[in-house]
Parts: structure tokens; C-alpha cells; sequence
């Protein structure tokens, strides 16, 4: 399996009332995975878009606090391909390389103008498997 990674610093305005990482930055550091990721299979995000990436679903277990200054480090996968979607698998890991977070996120593949859910193309479909794990991916790992 090919796993993106992408390290973060954690930014002042992260911190909460209790001086830790606020839940929200969290999903602010899935959301650039995510984006890299999308980038990266051939649905990019930018503005004006017609079809691209939307999210459906997140699931969040937190598992240690993050404190600043800090970076992390955000390891994702692709868990499942589905007709018109896919989820994403998200760890993040703090400075000392413990796991601080663990997600899921389901993306579908939406028609803007339209405004529904299409079938995810040929080509992003062949470059998301390159995310699975390697007994799910038939052209093995990247």
C-alpha cells in the first residue's frame, strides 16, 4: 500500500481554552490530507469547480492530547473504493511518533451544477487503489 504523508505544525490558533489542540484543528488536519490526496488521483479542489470531491462523513477517535509547539503527522490510506465514493483512513501522530488521532472520512465524487453524486472516473478509481492496502490493490504497491 502506498500512504501519504504529510507533516503539519501546529499553529497557536489550534490551541482551546485548555491549551490543547481543539477538535476542530483536527479535522482541519484531515481536510489536508484530504486535499493533497485529491490532488494527487486527479480530482483537485479549487474554486468554480464542475465535479469534484465532497465530504459525506467523518469519524473521529482521539486518543492523545496535542499540545503546541508541535508538528504532526498525518498518515492516510484509502480503506474502501465504492461506486461513487471513497474512505479514507487518517492517523495522526505527534512529535514523539505516538498516535494522537485516528478517522475516517467518506468523499463522493459530486456534480456541482447538477448537484448529485456521479460515478468516480476510470482514471481516479486506477490512482485511489494505488491507496489500498496491498491485498486489496492488484497492481501491488507503489
Amino acid at each position: 500500500m502506498e500512504e501519504q504523508e504529510l507533516e503539519l505544525r501546529i499553529d497557536w490558533s489550534h490551541l482551546d481554552l485548555l491549551g490543547h489542540v481543539n477538535n476542530l484543528a483536527i479535522v482541519g488536519y484531515f481536510q489536508a490530507a484530504r486535499v493533497m490526496l485529491s490532488e494527487k488521483v486527479g480530482l483537485p479542489v479549487f474554486p468554480g469547480m464542475r465535479v469534484g470531491p465532497i465530504e459525506a462523513a467523518t469519524e473521529i477517535q482521539f486518543t492523545k492530547q496535542l499540545h503546541y509547539p508541535g508538528h504532526v503527522r498525518v498518515c492516510t490510506s484509502v480503506a474502501e473504493i465504492k461506486q461513487t465514493s471513497f474512505i479514507l483512513s487518517h492517523r495522526i501522530y505527534d512529535d514523539a511518533g505516538d498516535l494522537a488521532a485516528r478517522g475516517r472520512e467518506v468523499i463522493v465524487c459530486f456534480d456541482f451544477v447538477r448537484q448529485v453524486k456521479i460515478p468516480l472516473p476510470e482514471p481516479v478509481r486506477a490512482a485511489l487503489s494505488g491507496y489500498l492496502p496491498s491485498s486489496e490493490n492488484s497492481s501491488g504497491p507503489r
